[in-house]
């Protein structure tokens, strides 16, 4: 966004720190002024926004009757300040953005049915296993140990671990006959 000086109020064109105008000081170093904001940031557009507010800071410094001695060294160090300014405001959105992710969104209805169709189909392939081996299955999604379900079950360790991985193998083969695969 540039400021055009000649359509500023009458009052910001009137001489200062001398006996140059506002519009004057513009005009002679505008060039300049966007000339070392391109220098600090490498990137054409924000050196037109830099140049421009540093100019319209100036602008209500000279408007408020505080206007600087040397104008071109207020602006270029106005216009290095108005940088540091906006790279901290970016470094701190950047470091903020995570913070703004709502991790707690509900899930979409599709994932909803999507899921409840895997848990039905489970269900239904669990419910075609003999009553032993969805016991030793269950026992074993919820966390048991082998020795543990052994125990429960009363049969041997042996026979357990023997009768839970047969009692998987079938569950893993009518899963992926149903078409559920992992």
């Amino acid at each position: 966004m540039a400021i055009d000086v000649l359509r500023l109020p009458p009052a910001t064109l009137r001489p200062f720190g001398g006996s140059t105008s506002l519009e004057d000081t513009y005009r002679a170093h505008a060039p300049a002024v966007r000339g070392r904001m391109l220098a600090l940031t490498r990137d054409p557009a924000l050196a037109d926004d830099l140049a421009s507010e540093a100019f319209l800071r100036l602008a209500t410094e000279i408007d408020a009757g505080r206007a600087p001695r040397d104008p071109v060294a207020w602006l270029f160090r106005v216009g290095r300040n108005l940088m540091i300014s906006r790279a901290r405001r970016a470094s701190v959105a950047t470091r903020a953005m995570p913070g703004l992710l709502d991790r707690d969104v509900a899930r979409s209805p599709e994932d909803e049915v999507v899921e409840r169709e895997g848990h039905d189909l489970l269900r239904a392939t669990l419910e075609t296993l003999g009553d032993e081996d969805r016991r030793v299955v269950m026992l074993a999604a919820q966390g048991f140990r082998p020795e543990e379900i052994a125990r429960i079950t009363g049969r041997s360790q042996a026979a357990t671990r023997t009768r839970l991985c047969r009692a998987r193998g079938r569950l893993r083969t009518r899963l992926a006959q149903a078409g559920m695969t992992a």
